[in-house]
């Protein structure tokens, strides 16, 4: 019969890593040891696990926890099933969801010449990882329980800056992005015995406005839609009295091109995959630091829209003219969206973040000016 338990949690291993978890999943462990091969520390045991749950579901609600204790009752009635001859699925699913977890936390009390070693760690059992620790060394009895609050009560502190329970909510930011720019050369120039100039001026106006909504779904799961617009006008004029043809003779020549492009996109790209479905790229990154902030990144891209080109190009003077003439290409294009905002004030046990603003730059090589709004609600998972 122990041969049967023991294959039959093997297989609900394999399963439970196949499974994708709804819920974060913490399993707590406990441990004694000292003097009397650890009964002084075990009395302690019961109410430091009972200390850490309700400090772990009061501030992470989310979460589903199990504990040693629990796996032991499940395997006692499962074993007492199986005597019995009335073993079903439910026990084994049972046990099966009481071992799979995404943390592992293991408290631990030693007690030895009358003092009390009471140690909390939090493992990400993923990453293998310690993700807090706490630890108190006091004298065993009242202040060994008082001990016990207090290392409880920071080992769930220290997960502040870890996304246990995903923030959901709408996020949305609107990017609009205008460059004015007008650049002028000019000097003399002298051929065929006579003084000139060279003279050339570029005009560039382009703007875009994109406006993308947004949806955290959970912790790795975004979606929503974007829609972009773009308009950008290159006009360029030259004027040189003493243009180079081929042949080697000089001469004047004016040149004028004019091109301009205008898209238009609409809804977000759907080439990533999660759990072999198609969703939308989009994702929003909460990185919580250890001075109570934090920051958002936000990448997405959308599908590919219609992208127009003209241009218009003519060329008078000594040679090289080029008649009047008008070109247009329509070509497919997509807009990607990669912004870090904050740091904002807050952490990740934190029932809300939000935060409403707007960001104004300009850049100073390319004169481009750029606004961006940005409101987002996030509310912890529950």
């Amino acid at each position: 019969m122990k041969k049967y338990l023991v294959i039959s949690i093997i297989l609900l291993i394999s399963v439970i890593e196949l499974r994708a978890d709804v819920k974060p999943r913490f399993f707590i462990a406990t441990a004694a040891s000292g003097d009397s091969s650890g009964k002084l520390a075990e009395p302690y045991l019961s109410y430091f696990e009972t200390k850490v749950f309700n400090f772990l579901k009061d501030v992470y609600p989310c979460v589903e926890i199990s504990s040693l204790s629990t796996i032991t009752a499940l395997l006692e009635l499962e074993r007492q099933r199986q005597l019995l001859g009335a073993g079903d699925d439910n026990a084994i699913t049972n046990i099966g969801q009481a071992l799979g977890c995404n943390y592992l936390i293991s408290l631990r009390v030693s007690v030895i010449n009358n003092k009390a070693l009471i140690t909390a760690l939090c493992l990400d059992v993923k990453k293998v990882q310690a993700i807090s620790r706490a630890m108190a060394n006091v004298q065993h009895g009242e202040a060994g329980l008082d001990a016990v609050d207090n290392v409880s009560k920071q080992l769930i502190d220290g997960l502040k800056k870890y996304e246990i329970c995903p923030f959901k909510g709408p996020f949305k930011i609107h990017v609009v992005s205008t460059t004015k720019d007008k650049q002028t050369e000019e000097y003399p120039v002298y051929c065929n015995k006579i003084d000139g100039i060279y003279k050339k001026e570029i005009t560039i106006d382009n703007s875009s406005n994109s406006e993308w909504n947004l949806y955290k779904r959970d912790k790795y799961s975004t979606d929503g839609n974007v829609k972009f617009t773009m308009r950008e006008e290159t006009i360029l004029e030259e004027q040189n009295d003493c243009y180079e043809c081929t042949s080697g003779r000089k001469g004047g020549r004016t040149y004028y091109k004019k091109t301009l492009s205008s898209a238009d996109v609409q809804g977000l790209s759907k080439d990533s995959e999660q759990y072999g479905i198609k969703v939308d790229d989009a994702r929003i990154e909460l990185t919580f630091l250890d001075n109570d902030t934090y920051t958002i990144l936000i990448k997405a891209a959308s599908n590919k829209g219609d992208k127009k080109e003209k241009i218009e190009e003519h060329a008078e003077g000594t040679c090289d003219n080029i008649q009047p003439n008008n070109n247009s290409i329509n070509v497919k294009a997509d807009v990607p969206l990669k912004q870090l905002l904050g740091p904002f004030k807050g952490n990740a046990q934190d029932d809300v973040l939000t935060e409403k603003s707007t960001i104004k730059n300009v850049d100073p090589n390319t004169k481009e000016e750029t606004e961006i709004e940005y409101e987002f609600n996030l509310t912890k998972g529950k």
